[in-house]
């Protein structure tokens, strides 16, 4: 009963002729069938994506500079004085509790 249901499986797909011509028939079809954006929608789009990207752009620079002040001015001057004790004490204190 199963190799007969396999048999008529492989009958099947050996009788459809064209498969591959059919399937680029349709999806032609479909693509007809799309809404396309205008070109002046795809450019106030373009436009918004790249403006986002730079503000996000110039958030990570901020941030980047910051810690690089943070890291230059607390740890590596405090901790090249010797005191390396200090450093942690005052990055304990003043860091809201930033424990290395």
């Amino acid at each position: 009963m199963a190799d007969d249901k396999v048999k008529e499986k492989k009958e099947k797909k050996k009788k459809e002729p064209g498969r591959i011509r059919r399937w680029f028939k349709d999806f032609f079809s479909e693509l007809k069938k799309v809404t396309w954006p205008s070109f002046s929608k795809v450019l106030k789009q373009t436009g918004v994506v790249l403006l986002v990207t730079i503000i996000f752009l110039l958030v990570m620079m901020a941030f980047d500079g910051l810690f690089g002040l943070f890291y230059r001015e607390f740890l590596v001057k405090r901790l090249s004085d010797g005191s390396a004790a200090a450093a942690v004490a005052a990055l304990v204190r003043g860091g809201g509790g930033l424990l290395l």
